[in-house]
């Protein structure tokens, strides 16, 4: 049986206790490989460690999980949040939770959130295999998008361009499809390879392989291969010009 790893961060000894007990006894997928007892201290496990999941609290002092989350813009893992708090539910949604949990924790639900890891996982397994077994070119290409739903595997290279919209992002694949996912613009443009996307302005990030025009119309906007128009903020008229003249864009 595939084993998952899983780091618990809870500033409650009696949780993390518990938390790790219930997983040891009733969910076999799960291997709990370390604990913290704050944000910061959560932060240098999951690098050292790199889990499958995070069990995290909500409520903790000095940096709760929300802001814990908000210093990983890399993230490859998923994450359960654990809160006695029933307000938090929206917030865990945007920050792209696997699962919300309350406490005190209901066995049921807990193997309901492990079995959703485990899902998880092997959708993305079941991905690269579609692709074939040859792993470099493919994982390298597969972006995660969490989402309301749950979550879908992109191929980076058919995100056409996105928008912000709060703390969601709208992404635009080819083929004319839309996807809402609840990561920030900001994190996108971390994950994203800069050598293909250019964020042209505070609230639009694109993928310069899909760029069939540009006007100096309204300022200056960008025509892509499916016919959007987006503009192009004047503070980055210059910079977009010098980057678009070193690549040698096909347009699709």
């Amino acid at each position: 049986m595939q084993k998952y790893k899983a780091v618990i961060i809870d500033d409650e000894e009696d949780s993390r206790s518990n938390t790790k007990n219930m997983l040891l006894n009733y969910c076999s997928e799960i291997e709990v490989i370390g604990e913290a007892a704050s944000g910061p201290e959560g932060k240098q496990k999951i690098q050292e460690l790199k889990p499958h999941v995070v069990f995290l609290d909500i409520n903790m002092p000095g940096m709760n999980g929300f802001q814990m989350l908000e210093g990983i813009y890399n993230r490859d893992f998923c994450v359960i949040f654990l809160t006695a708090y029933s307000e938090h539910g929206i917030t865990a949604v945007k920050a792209g939770a696997t699962d919300y949990l309350l406490k005190p924790l209901m066995l049921s639900e807990l193997q309901s959130a492990v079995k959703k890891v485990v899902e998880h996982y092997d959708k993305k397994v079941g991905a690269n295999a579609t692709h074939g077994t040859g792993k470099s070119d493919t994982d390298k290409n597969l972006v995660l998008i969490n989402h309301s739903k749950g979550f879908t595997l992109v191929d980076f290279k058919d995100i056409v361009w996105l928008e912000a919209s709060d703390n969601y992002t709208n992404l635009f694949l080819n083929g004319q499809k839309k996807i809402v996912a609840s990561k920030t613009l900001k994190e996108f443009e971390a994950i994203l390879p800069d050598s293909d996307f250019f964020r042209i302005h505070r609230s639009a990030l694109i993928n310069v392989n899909y760029v069939k025009e540009y006007s100096n119309n309204e300022g200056g906007e960008v025509i892509l291969s499916e016919g959007t128009h987006v503009q192009v903020s004047k503070a980055r008229i210059q910079e977009f010009s010098d980057f678009i003249k070193t690549k040698s864009v096909t347009p699709k």
